[in-house]
């Protein structure tokens, strides 16, 4: 590895995993949908093509008794006084909407074309104001170091879902990020979830989710437009890196870090 990346990839590597650098960092192994959603702690989730196909199906099926009474068996002329059990209501689905692009949502690429270039100015104040709990926003500090060898975010495209409750967004983000040193933006994709307040103005959502929503905004990953989104995010990738051997080194560093924290996690869980 060329020198002049050593320091810049362990500073990037101890600064900047929280915010999935380069796309790595959404729940690669996700057993379970809690476990991959935590908005408690923060409110971007990086997506990467790899964890469609991980360790978590979705099963729908609904759990039926078993018939307890052979109606055919009893004689005919036999009353049938036995009870018959009230089946349990079918719950009602939540409805799953299709994934549209920004030239319908103009209000929500500007928030997210605000929340990158606060982000990488490290505005705080700015970033309270577009959080709907502005305490969970980072110190200028810690942001400041997970972002020190980010030059800007790029080519900022956004994709939305409208989610069950009223006046609330999946929204999906396409963006390149460019690393210093680095010639080549890195393509990423990133999701959140968008409310609006009482005022009517839009907000990132940076509460805690009840497990209903947690499970229907876990799940919206497996929709086959998110499939889709995510396999032309992960190609780009591959033909940034082909493109440039730099952004293919330094990539290939993060990801072995990446791996290697997430070892070292599972192993202290044990």
């Amino acid at each position: 590895m060329k020198l002049k990346y050593k320091k810049m990839i362990m500073l990037t590597a101890m600064s900047t995993m929280g915010i999935g650098l380069l796309t790595l960092a959404i729940s690669r192994d996700m057993p379970k949908a809690q476990e991959s959603l935590n908005l408690d702690t923060h409110q971007e989730e990086q997506l990467h093509a790899d964890d469609l196909d991980s360790d978590m199906e979705l099963e729908a099926a609904m759990l039926v008794g078993p018939n307890m009474y052979n109606v055919s068996a009893i004689p005919s002329t036999t009353p049938d006084t036995t009870p018959t059990a009230t089946p349990s209501p079918t719950p009602t689905p939540l409805p799953v909407y299709a994934l549209e692009d920004d030239s319908n949502y103009p209000e929500i690429k500007s928030l997210f074309v605000d929340y990158y270039t606060a982000k990488n100015n490290c505005d705080i104040d700015k970033l309270k104001t577009m959080l709907t709990v502005p305490d969970k926003v980072e110190s200028a500090e810690e942001l400041k170091s997970r972002t020190e060898y980010i030059d800007d975010y790029r080519n900022i495209e956004v994709y939305v879902k409208k989610s069950y409750e009223e006046d609330a967004y999946i929204v999906f983000v396409y963006h390149e990020i460019k690393f210093t040193s680095v010639n080549t933006p890195a393509p990423g994709l990133s999701k959140f979830y968008v409310v609006k307040d009482g005022e009517g103005n839009l907000k990132v959502y940076s509460g805690t989710m009840d497990s209903k929503l947690s499970e229907y905004y876990v799940m919206r990953n497996y929709d086959a437009d998110i499939t889709e989104l995510k396999e032309k995010t992960n190609n780009a990738g591959k033909e940034a890196r082909n493109k440039d051997s730099d952004l293919a080194t330094f990539w290939s560093a993060m990801d072995e870090l990446y791996q290697s924290a997430q070892d070292g996690a599972s192993t202290a869980s044990r």
